[in-house]
């Protein structure tokens, strides 16, 4: 199997923007992210973002985009993989 994020870094992010927004990302990730918030900032020529107003705004997403994801997560049947669907919907999203 390749490593998904090769060539790739921002695809993590987006990653972890989908898992956020369903309440699925894990903490130790969540507190990463917080950190690395700034350097986020200083890449993408941004001031005082968030981490996942960074993602945002590098995809050109639309305003309802978080309610379209949870929506979407809500409507699976079962309980699909939050890391797998995550993966389909930030594959969708950076297409």
């Amino acid at each position: 199997m390749t490593d998904r994020y090769a060539g790739r870094p921002f695809l993590k992010l987006v990653d972890s923007y989908v898992l956020s927004l369903i309440g699925e990302l894990d903490p130790d990730t969540a507190r990463s992210l917080e950190q690395l918030t700034p350097k986020l900032n200083e890449a993408y020529g941004l001031s005082g973002a968030t981490w996942q107003e960074v993602v945002h705004s590098q995809l050109q997403l639309p305003p309802d985009v978080a309610v379209q994801v949870v929506s979407g997560w809500a409507a699976e049947p079962g309980a699909p993989d939050p890391v797998a669907w995550s993966r389909h919907v930030a594959d969708q999203m950076i297409s």
